[in-house]
């Protein structure tokens, strides 16, 4: 069974090109069954692969006599081997707490950055990983259950990213059994993968045997193939997807922008791979990314659906959707909202509005047609006659009305934003000058025809509205 068991690894390596000779491998070692044959077999193929082999075990803090025990097992055996050893002792706990994670996810954010801090420090160019067939099977399972598309249901790769490599995905549980068994390879037994509290844990232990045993003896065969099935025509979309993303999306500094047609003209299968590969673009930062973890899509998918013409839309983590009319934005940052606000002007001279963290700039001048003086998205020029003091700067009211500079009569202030593309989300956060009764300039936009300069106008104000950083 050994010899069978090492035939099948160098075929995976072989097929899916997942070694090099020479490779510097950082080996992810728990102590448990799995991780300690995936030790053993990379120490076989060390000299006709001449590969160098840095062991890595994580002590979680979670379960301490065994955590203990486990690092103690791993840094005996690696050291019998010959290898290089480095252990990692972490606090998940903490971790879970301050980042909101749940156990298991917060226990492999710090595993990856663990493991990715060893690659740059012993300048590897493989991580390898303990995942067999089986563990593939409860993958899976799990994310058919939690709810997941092709990218999801094809499983586990043997290979990501060029540099994480899981030469024993094609091996049973019961093969790495019985070559533990052969080769007296010491393992311990980690409790937490016995308690039924946990998903993975009763996929393992009830649902698969029930389906053996009532519905499909070979169930976890039926399974495996149909991931590679699946696998295949992944890749194939994948391709389309880069294709099409690569034409499609502009990357900015702080964001991803594309246009809202271009989108609604894709097939589906595409239009929700292009957000997952934006949503995944996003995460690209966060350490510890594993495949099949990223934000919930269906939400996103259904928002952009909905056809709104602009809306902004919270994700977890701190990334934000904005839809602009034709245009989306995917980026980091929270929404804060703006309260109504109204503050009353200096006559003359500087007003700060906290609310908007902007400065209205007012000069009082004399008008005889000054052509050096003009109005532009941030100045107004406005008949002083005309207006009525105190001036004001407020936001949006349910209401409001306007009257352009050169329309016939008034409109809503709502129906101008909308003429104008003004998403619904940034119209409290469009000051507006206020006469009186009057709104008399919509800054950035227009001002009134009410207060417009006129032939006989003989005494304007200046009024600049500019950020103040900091």
């Amino acid at each position: 069974m050994s010899g069978t068991l090492l035939q099948q690894v160098t075929g995976t390596i072989e097929r899916h090109q997942l070694l090099n000779k020479g490779d510097r491998i950082v080996v992810g070692v728990s102590g448990g069954m799995d991780s300690m044959v995936l030790l053993h077999v990379l120490h076989a193929f060390r000299e006709s692969l001449r590969l160098e082999l840095v062991i890595a075990h994580v002590n979680h803090g979670l379960r301490p006599a065994e955590s203990e025990k486990e690092a103690e097992l791993v840094e005996r055996e690696s050291r019998r081997l010959g290898t290089l050893f480095e252990v990692g002792q972490f606090d998940v706990r903490e971790f879970q707490t301050e980042s909101g994670y749940s156990p298991q996810d917060a226990a492999r954010k710090i595993r990856f950055h663990f493991f990715n801090h060893l690659i740059t420090k012993h300048k590897a160019q493989k991580l390898a990983l303990g995942h067999n067939a089986d563990d593939q099977v409860e993958t899976i399972l799990l994310r058919l259950i939690r709810g997941s598309g092709l990218r999801g249901l094809k499983g586990m790769l043997p290979i990501r990213e060029g540099r994480v490599v899981r030469p024993l995905l094609d091996v049973w549980r019961e093969e790495i059994e019985s070559f533990t068994r052969e080769r007296g390879i010491p393992y311990l037994v980690d409790s937490s993968n016995l308690k039924e509290k946990y998903l993975r844990n009763r996929i393992r232990l009830k649902l698969i045997p029930s389906i053996e045993k009532d519905y499909q003896p070979n169930f976890k065969e039926v399974v495996l193939r149909s991931s590679a099935i699946l696998r295949a025509e992944d890749d194939y979309l994948t391709q389309k997807t880069e294709e099409t993303y690569e034409t499609m999306i502009q990357e900015r500094e702080n964001a991803l922008a594309f246009s809202y047609p271009s989108y609604q003209a894709l097939p589906e299968a595409i239009r929700w791979r292009i957000l997952e590969k934006l949503l995944g673009k996003l995460q690209d930062a966060e350490a510890g990314s594993e495949e099949g973890e990223w934000v919930d899509i269906f939400p996103v998918y259904q928002r952009l659906n909905s056809r709104a013409p602009s809306f902004l839309m919270e994700l977890p983590r701190g990334f934000t959707l904005e839809k602009r009319y034709d245009r989306v934005f995917l980026g980091r940052g929270r929404v804060t909202p703006v309260p109504p606000f109204e503050v009353e002007l200096l006559a003359t001279g500087r007003t700060f509005i906290q609310d908007l963290q902007k400065e209205v700039m007012i000069e009082d001048m004399s008008w005889k047609g000054n052509a050096e003086v003009q109005g532009s998205a941030t100045v107004a020029l406005v008949d002083y006659h005309v207006l009525q003091f105190p001036l004001k700067m407020r936001n949006f009211r349910p209401g409001d009305r306007f009257h352009p500079l050169g329309s016939q009569g008034t409109q809503k202030l709502k129906e101008f934003f909308i003429d104008h593309k003004v998403p619904r989300f940034e119209r409290p956060m469009v000051p507006l000058l206020v006469s009186g009764e009057t709104i008399a300039w919509v800054v950035g936009h227009r001002i009134s025809e009410r207060v417009k300069v006129t032939e006989t106008t003989k005494r304007v104000l200046r009024i600049e509205v500019r950020e103040v950083s900091g």
